[in-house]
C-alpha cells in the first residue's frame, strides 16, 4: 500500500527541512526591491519576515522556505518569476504552463525531460537537460549562457541555481506515487572550492564544488518510477516559489506532531489554503486530529481562519492590493464573498477600511 504523498515527504524531509539561508546571501534582493520602487518594509511583512532582515548589519538566518516565500512576493509584486535577475523577464503564469506540459508524464524520467524542455522554451535557449548513465540519471543546468542581469558568479546567482535544484527534487518527489524516497547520489554546483560551502549542505546530500553546471545525480533506478504530476502541491500556487515555500514548511516536521499547530494552522492560511481539510491534508493529518490538536490549544480552526485572513486582508489592503486579487489569493470565490467576510471580521467594507486608512 503506498504511502500518502505527505507522509512520504516527512519521512524524506530532515535534511531539507533543515537548510537555512543567511541575511547577507539575500541582500541583492534589496538592490532588486529598490529598483522596482517597492516598499521594503511591505515586501517582507508580506513574507512574514523580520523588518529588518535586508539591513546591511543583519547577521540572521531564514528558512530555505522563507527565502521562496520573499522571493513570490517580489515576483508578484513586480511581474517576472525571475525576479529581474534574467535581463528577460519571465512573466507569471510559469507554473500553469508547466503543470499542462507535465499532465503526460507517467515516470520520473518523463518528468524531468518535459521540466527541462520547458523550461527551454520559456528563457528561449538549451539550458536544461536531462542524462542517463548506467548507473546515474541526471538533470543538468548549464548557464553559461544564461542572460543574467548580475554577474553569473555573484554569490546570490550561485545560490539561486542550488536553490532551483531543490525545486526541481521537490517538484519531481510530490509528483511520484512510489513508496520511497528518491535516492539522490549528489548534486554539483559551480560554487568554487574552498570558498563558502553551499547553504545546501544541511540537507545531507554530497555536493561536488567547482563543477561546470548545476546538477542533480539520481540513482538510475529512478528513471520508471511512475509519477502523477496531478498530485503534486508544488504546482498549486501562482508562482514556483510559492508552492516549494508550502512544500518546504510541511519538510520541516518531520514529525507532523512537531511546531506549533496554531502557527503552523495560520501559515497554511496565509498560503492560501483556504479550507479544514486542505489543511489537513498540507500538515499530514485527518481533519479529526487537526481539529483535536487545536482544541487541545483551546481554540478552533474557524476562529484561527478568522484571525488569519483578517490580518493578511488588512495587510495586502494596506500594501495597495486590488480587492479581487487579494479575494483570489486569500482563497475565496469572488470580491463580493470576500467583502462579505472582511465586514463580519472587521465591521467595516474593504473600501471603507482603505479610505479610512488613506485619512489615518
Amino acid at each position: 500500500m503506498a504511502l500518502p504523498i505527505a507522509r512520504r515527504m516527512m519521512i524524506e524531509a530532515q535534511g531539507l527541512g533543515g537548510v537555512s539561508v543567511a541575511a547577507a546571501t539575500l541582500r541583492p534582493l534589496d538592490a532588486i526591491i529598490e529598483e522596482a520602487a517597492l516598499d521594503r518594509q511591505a515586501v517582507l511583512n508580506a513574507a512574514h519576515l523580520p523588518g529588518n532582515l535586508l539591513d546591511p548589519d543583519h547577521e540572521g538566518q531564514i528558512s530555505l522556505g522563507d527565502y521562496f516565500r520573499l522571493s513570490e512576493q517580489i515576483a508578484l509584486a513586480i511581474g517576472d518569476e525571475t525576479i529581474h535577475v534574467s535581463a528577460r523577464p519571465l512573466m507569471l503564469g510559469t507554473s500553469d504552463f508547466i503543470r499542462d506540459r507535465l499532465r503526460s508524464a507517467k515516470t520520473a524520467r518523463d518528468m524531468l525531460d518535459i521540466l527541462a524542455a520547458s523550461y527551454n522554451v520559456i528563457h528561449g535557449g538549451r539550458y536544461n537537460k536531462v542524462t542517463q548513465a548506467r548507473e546515474e540519471l541526471c538533470f543538468v543546468m548549464d548557464d553559461s549562457e544564461f542572460p543574467y542581469a548580475i554577474p553569473k558568479d555573484d554569490p546570490f546567482i550561485l545560490f539561486s541555481l542550488e536553490a532551483l535544484l531543490v525545486y526541481v527534487h521537490v517538484l519531481l518527489r510530490s509528483s511520484s506515487t512510489a513508496d520511497a524516497p528518491l535516492p539522490v547520489r549528489s548534486l554539483r554546483t559551480r560554487r568554487k572550492k574552498g570558498g563558502v560551502p553551499s547553504p545546501l549542505a544541511d540537507w545531507g546530500v554530497p555536493i561536488v564544488h567547482g563543477a561546470r553546471h548545476f546538477e542533480l545525480h539520481y540513482d538510475a533506478a529512478i528513471a520508471d518510477w511512475p509519477v502523477d504530476p496531478a498530485a503534486c502541491p508544488v504546482l498549486s500556487s501562482r508562482t514556483i516559489y510559492g508552492g516549494i515555500a508550502r512544500t518546504l514548511d510541511q519538510l520541516g516536521h518531520a514529525d507532523a506532531a512537531g511546531g506549533d499547530i496554531v502557527e503552523r494552522t495560520a501559515q497554511a492560511l496565509r498560503d492560501g489554503l483556504g479550507n479544514q481539510q486542505s489543511v489537513a491534508r498540507h500538515l499530514g493529518m485527518s481533519v479529526a486530529s487537526l481539529r483535536r490538536r487545536l482544541e487541545e490549544r483551546g481554540t478552533r480552526f474557524r476562529e484561527i481562519r478568522a484571525a488569519t485572513l483578517a490580518s493578511e486582508a488588512k495587510l495586502r489592503i494596506d500594501n495597495g492590493q486590488p480587492v479581487a486579487e487579494i479575494a483570489e489569493d486569500l482563497g475565496f470565490s469572488d470580491g463580493r464573498s470576500f467583502a462579505r467576510a472582511f465586514r463580519d471580521w472587521t465591521g467595516q467594507s474593504p473600501r471603507q477600511y482603505r479610505g479610512d486608512r488613506r485619512l489615518s
